[in-house]
């Protein structure tokens, strides 16, 4: 399983990338990220979730990682923003 790592002010994050631009698929706005729950997917038998990725040249790239640590990100996000429900958009 993948680890997470949570980044909650990350405007500036991602940095070592910025001479490497010719080496980064960016999808932007059309893109679907998929999510799937993998009800047993950690060897605890613990839930999973597994992360799709199209990419416009035809690959895909598949990540999992527990669900217990997407949980625990989205209350730090939440926690952060916690207004981010509310609203449009």
């Amino acid at each position: 399983m993948l680890g997470l790592d949570l980044e909650l002010e990350g405007d500036s994050a991602w940095s070592d990338l910025a001479g490497r631009l010719h080496d980064v698929i960016h999808l932007r706005e059309g893109t679907t990220v998929r999510l799937v729950v993998l009800t047993a997917g950690m060897t605890s038998g613990r839930p999973a979730v597994g992360i799709r990725l199209d990419l416009p040249d035809g690959r895909v790239v598949v990540a999992e990682t527990s669900a217990r640590l997407l949980v625990v990100a989205a209350r730090a996000i939440m926690a952060r923003f916690p207004d981010l429900l509310e609203g449009g958009g």
